[in-house]
């Protein structure tokens, strides 16, 4: 094997494992950013627990505190008063529920956002694999022309039933193999 041959082997070779290493390092950032975005999503529902908590803390003082400015006011614990502590309630638990359900609005984008990080990331894996194949059968081609060529093998261009093939024949032997390209 010559020296430029051995080059262009070599060069390949190099060029396809830099591909698989992109795409890994494509997947693990991926990965990375998927832990992150769970990470966010578990940190939206603590926070909307807390938040709904500190909420209902401070709707059962405010109720406390209507409950009390009406007995001190003489005014009874029923008819209007009562009608207006009860959609006071009803109110102070809509907004609890409010501060839940945005916190898990919030926590189900990010474990979307996660979801399509991972998918991401092992799309990019794959792609980086099938082009290192590719890398390596077209510098394999492209090597064993320059071969070839420097020693007494021609080639020459045929259809095959599949598709476009290469043919090469030794000059001294009359030896020849042909194959398809992709399909």
């Amino acid at each position: 094997m010559e020296l430029t041959t051995a080059l262009m082997v070599a060069g390949t070779a190099i060029q396809a494992v830099g591909q698989i290493q992109q795409g890994n390092a494509a997947k693990a950032a991926a990965d990375f950013n998927a832990a992150v975005a769970r990470n966010q999503a578990i940190g939206a529902r603590q926070k909307a627990t807390a938040d709904a908590a500190r909420q209902e803390r401070e709707s059962r003082l405010r109720a406390g505190a209507a409950r009390a400015a009406i007995g001190a006011s003489g005014v009874t614990g029923e008819g209007s008063a009562l009608d207006i502590l009860e959609a006071n309630a009803a109110q102070e638990e809509l907004d609890r529920l409010t501060i839940l359900h945005g916190g898990e609005m919030q926590a189900t984008g990010f474990e979307t956002s996660a979801q399509l990080e991972q998918m991401r990331g092992a799309q990019a894996q794959k792609a980086s694999r099938f082009a290192a194949g590719s890398t390596l059968l077209l510098g394999g081609a492209t090597a064993y022309g320059s071969m070839g060529s420097s020693s007494g093998l021609t080639k020459s261009s045929t259809v095959s039933p599949g598709g476009q093939g290469m043919m090469f024949k030794h000059a001294g032997t009359g030896w020849s193999t042909g194959g398809s390209a992709f399909r």
